[in-house]
């Protein structure tokens, strides 16, 4: 047994030591004191400081909630002036939010979005494209087929196509350290030599750098700023996220765990999709990488199987789930709605088996996964710590948050917080509001303060 942590190859030993070097030099150059002033970042975030966290009234509102939710309580916040920054989620992304709203001239409104991450996927779209045709957009087709490259990596690591023991070993294969291990059939054939020579692996896929927090979730993505300007919605730019860096969340180095008993059956993979464009999609980007896969050679000498799944939702996600267990598939990949995820993983649980969700719901952050769930799709509540940097680009550091209360609402919030506190920042007041009561005077005099 050996772990990513525990026992680094000499170059990475060699690597370790050139940056204590460099540490002690920058060390003995400032005096050994440290900054105690935000500086933004290359990415334009703002690093964390030592400065007091704030206090007093709140200078920036965010508000989480759908467009009619949002536009309610803007039209009173506006109306107290108390505050000159805005800031909106995906959530109330629509021109409605904001109608009719009259902002003074110098308010200025602020809101983010879930996007694809930078990725270098033109191989991948260039293989779908000459196999199907072009993927329908907003389907996560490079998750589904990073998702098979993940199983497969983790089976060859573990040496045993057995649920539990691919579970073991996906953080193994996904995260840092190790060589790069990229997509494509030569890519694959060389990781696994890495891995037969004892060797570790970091998988960059088709839908970016595949890094898993704790708890199985992607660590990395991207969100699209926007701002409101003469009532419109404007874009501005695509940020890559990496909550590491943002938010202070640990990425476990995973450690192998490798099976003692020699693999006999062949590596089966499930895949649980709507029987609609959206799920050929993603049964066909999964069957792209097991295509890729087994022409590079096989996996625990044989060939990798792909079983497709249809469901309608979530009324039978669960006995899919349990249709593809008993015909021995040692992992699952789907599906993309968030009740549906929900059904598939007491399956995944019962059976020990991992479950790949292909959704981004923000909801599924509160789901308890038990190790089994993960998700190579970033979750809704990304783009919370690029509107935390929105807000300290407006010199706004001390924010009152009113959500609407549901496990959505507060799982953003908490995400928002999180990544203030962070950055040595504060939000002021978190709270949750019903849609339905209409008049937010008090609560905002209440959250903003002053």
């Amino acid at each position: 047994m050996s772990a990513k942590a525990h026992v680094p190859t000499p170059a990475r030993l060699a690597a370790v030591a050139l940056v204590a070097l460099v540490a002690l030099a920058i060390a003995a150059c400032s005096g050994g004191g440290s900054k105690s002033s935000t500086s933004p970042t290359a990415s334009g975030s703002a690093s964390t400081s030592n400065a007091p966290v704030p206090t007093g009234p709140a200078n920036a509102l965010l508000v989480i909630g759908s467009p009619d939710a949002t536009k309610a309580v803007l039209a009173d916040a506006t109306s107290l002036a108390l505050v000159k920054n805005y800031l909106l989620t995906s959530l109330s992304m629509d021109p409605a939010s904001f109608a009719g709203i009259t902002f003074a001239s110098d308010d200025t409104v602020w809101g983010a979005e879930p996007a694809a991450p930078q990725a270098d996927s033109q191989a991948f779209l260039d293989a779908y494209n000459g196999a199907y045709g072009a993927p329908p957009a907003g389907v996560p087709v490079a998750a589904a087929y990073d998702s098979v490259y993940l199983i497969a990596l983790a089976a060859v690591a573990a040496n045993s196509s057995v649920g539990s023991a691919i579970r073991d070993n996906i953080d193994f294969v996904a995260n840092s350290p190790g060589d790069v291990a990229k997509y494509g059939g030569d890519a694959f054939a060389t990781a696994t030599q890495t891995l037969a020579a004892g060797g570790e692996v970091n998988y960059i896929g088709a839908s970016g750098q595949v890094d898993l927090d704790a708890n199985g979730e992607a660590s990395k993505g991207g969100a699209q700023t926007w701002k409101v300007i003469n009532g419109q919605i404007a874009p501005i730019e695509t940020r890559d996220v990496d909550l590491a860096a943002e938010s202070g969340d640990s990425v476990p180095a995973g450690e192998l765990k490798t099976s003692t008993t020699p693999a006999t059956a062949p590596l089966v993979i499930g895949i649980l999709v709507t029987d609609d464009d959206a799920g050929v999609a993603l049964g066909n980007a999964a069957q792209l990488a097991v295509d890729q896969i087994n022409g590079a050679g096989d996996v625990l000498g044989q060939s990798v199987q792909l079983v497709k799944q249809p469901i309608t939702g979530a009324s039978d996600a669960g006995a899919a789930a349990t249709s593809l267990t008993d015909s021995g598939a040692g992992a699952i990949i789907g599906p993309v709605a968030a009740d549906a995820v929900s059904a598939a993983l007491d399956v995944a649980k019962a059976k020990s088996v991992p479950l790949l969700a292909l959704s981004s719901a923000t909801e599924l952050s509160a789901l308890d996964g038990g190790g089994f769930l993960f998700r190579i799709v970033p979750s809704d509540a990304l783009q919370m710590p690029v509107l935390a940097n929105l807000a300290l680009e407006e010199h706004a550091d001390n924010i009152c948050v009113l959500y609407a209360d549901g496990t959505v609402g507060k799982t953003m919030a908490d995400a928002f917080q999180k990544a203030m506190q962070f950055k040595k920042a504060n939000v002021r007041s978190s709270q949750a509001f019903d849609p339905a009561v209409g008049d937010y005077k008090s609560l905002l005099q209440t959250c903003i303060g002053g």
